[in-house]
C-alpha cells in the first residue's frame, strides 16, 4: 500500500491525547452527605479516574481511538498501485490553465498533475489491446497524442505538455473525449485538474466514466483580475488607470502595487486586501507618448502569474483643423481650445497644394477649390450643395474621419 500524502500520518500524535484524557483526574465538588452507602460506584469511578492508574475496559474510548485513527488514514490518501487490465480506451485529460501554475504542490500543481498522469501510463497493460490517448485543456483544448498502445509516444506527449497563463477550456476538452471514448466499452476519461473550472454541469447526464484527479488544494491567492487605461475625466493631460485586485484568502492581506510606465516606476502605495473580496483601485500617471502600463502586485504567494499585468495606452490622435480666413482672431483663439490635442492651421485659401486635415473651416472666403474634408463654412456665398430648406442642427459634433469615407 502506498500513500498519497503520507505527512498526514502526524496527525496520529492526537491518538495519546485522547488517552490522556481519560487519565486526567476530573475536578468534583465537595458535598456532605450523611451515608456513603449510595455513593460507593461514585468512590470507584473517583479512584479509576485518578491519574497513571489502570484504565478500565471503556468502549467509548475504543471507539474514539478507531475514528480518529480512520481520519488519519483517509487523510493520508492510500492507495494501491497495479496495472490497468488489457483492453480499453484510456484518455487522459490535462488541465494547463494559469491556476495550475501555483506552487502550494512542489514543484507546481502541473507538474504533479503530468506525474501523476505518467504515472497512470506506466500502469497500462503491456499489450497493445489497452490504448490511451493525450488531450490537454489549456488556451484551447488540443490532442497531443491519439489513440495509441505505445506507452513511450504517451510519455513524450504529456512530457511535451506546457501550462499556459489563459484560463482552461476543460468543457471543450471533455466534450473531445466524450467523442473518442463514445461506442467504445469500458473506455475511462482521466482528468487531472485542481477543480478551479467553470460550471460543467451539461456533463452531469452523459454517458462518460469520468475519473478526476484533483491536484493541490486551496490557496490563499491574490491576483490581478482587471486593468484598464482611459483618460482622466479630471485632467485631459493624464490617464486614469483601473485595476481590480482579489484575495481568495480568508484573511486580510497587505502587498504593495507598483505602477510602471514602458518598465519606469511612475508610482507605488501599500494596499490592504479585504478577505476573499475585491478591492478597485484608481492609479493617475502623465502620459506624453503611446507605452504600456504595467501594474505589479509585489510579495509572493502561490500564483505569480496573476501578480503583473499590462495594457497599451495609446494616446488619442491630433484633430487637425485648417481655418480658412481673413483675419478671424476670435475664431481662431475658439478652435485652438476647443480641445488639448487640436492642431489648427491658418490659410488665406484652400487649393490644391494645402495639407490634408479632418476639418475645413471657411470663414467669409469662398475658397478656390472646395474642400473633400468635413466642413464648417460661415457667410460663404451659396453653393447650391441641397436641394430645399435645410434645418440646423445645435452642437453637432466633431469626430475624425476615417479612412476611406
Amino acid at each position: 500500500m502506498n500513500f498519497l500524502s503520507p505527512l498526514a500520518f502526524a496527525f496520529a500524535a492526537a491518538l495519546p491525547v485522547v488517552v490522556v484524557f481519560y487519565l486526567l483526574k476530573r475536578k468534583r465538588v465537595t458535598r456532605l452527605v450523611p451515608s456513603t452507602l449510595l455513593w460507593e460506584r461514585f468512590l470507584a469511578e473517583t479512584q479509576a479516574s485518578a491519574p497513571f492508574q489502570r484504565l478500565r475496559r471503556n468502549w467509548l474510548l475504543l471507539f474514539q481511538l478507531l475514528l480518529l485513527a480512520l481520519v488519519v488514514l483517509a487523510l493520508a490518501r492510500p492507495y494501491f498501485r497495479g496495472r490497468v487490465g488489457d483492453g480499453g480506451l484510456t484518455v487522459l485529460v490535462l488541465d494547463a490553465s494559469a491556476s495550475m501554475q501555483a506552487t502550494d504542490v512542489a514543484p507546481s500543481r502541473f507538474d504533479a498533475a503530468r506525474s501523476a498522469a505518467l504515472g497512470l501510463v506506466d500502469a497500462l497493460g503491456a499489450t497493445n489491446t489497452q490504448q490511451a490517448a493525450i488531450l490537454v485543456a489549456g488556451a484551447q483544448a488540443e490532442v497531443l497524442q491519439s489513440r495509441t498502445g505505445n506507452k513511450s509516444a504517451l510519455r513524450r506527449a504529456l512530457e511535451s505538455a506546457r501550462v499556459s497563463d489563459a484560463p482552461t477550456r476543460l468543457a471543450e476538452a471533455l466534450r473531445v473525449a466524450e467523442s473518442l471514448t463514445r461506442g467504445e466499452a469500458g473506455a475511462e476519461v482521466h482528468l487531472f485538474s485542481d477543480g478551479a473550472v467553470p460550471d460543467l454541469s451539461e456533463f452531469e447526464a452523459r454517458d462518460i466514466r469520468l475519473v478526476f484527479h484533483r491536484v493541490g488544494s486551496s490557496a490563499g491567492n491574490a491576483g490581478i483580475v482587471a486593468l484598464d487605461a482611459r483618460p482622466n475625466p479630471e485632467n485631459p493631460s493624464q490617464r486614469a488607470i483601473f485595476a481590480s485586485v482579489v484575495n481568495h484568502g480568508p484573511e486580510v492581506r497587505d502587498r504593495r502595487l507598483e505602477l510602471l510606465f514602458d518598465g519606469l516606476l511612475v508610482d507605488s502605495r501599500p494596499v490592504a486586501l479585504p478577505a476573499s473580496n475585491t478591492l478597485p483601485v484608481v492609479f493617475t500617471a502623465a502620459q506624453a507618448r503611446d507605452g504600456v502600463f504595467t501594474l505589479r502586485l509585489t510579495g509572493s504567494d502561490a500564483l505569480a502569474a496573476d501578480d503583473e499585468a499590462s495594457v497599451v495606452s495609446a494616446l488619442p490622435p491630433p484633430v487637425r483643423i485648417l481655418l480658412v480666413t481673413a483675419g478671424n482672431r476670435f475664431l481662431q483663439k475658439a478652435l485652438a481650445a476647443a480641445g488639448p490635442n487640436v492642431e489648427l492651421t491658418l490659410a488665406a485659401d484652400h487649393g490644391p497644394g494645402t495639407p490634408e486635415v479632418d476639418l475645413v473651416v471657411l470663414d467669409d472666403v469662398v475658397p478656390s477649390t472646395w474642400p473633400s474634408a468635413n466642413l464648417l463654412a460661415w457667410n460663404v456665398a451659396s453653393t447650391n450643395w441641397f436641394a430645399g430648406p435645410v434645418g440646423s442642427v445645435e452642437a453637432p459634433p466633431l469626430a475624425r474621419r476615417r479612412a476611406g469615407s
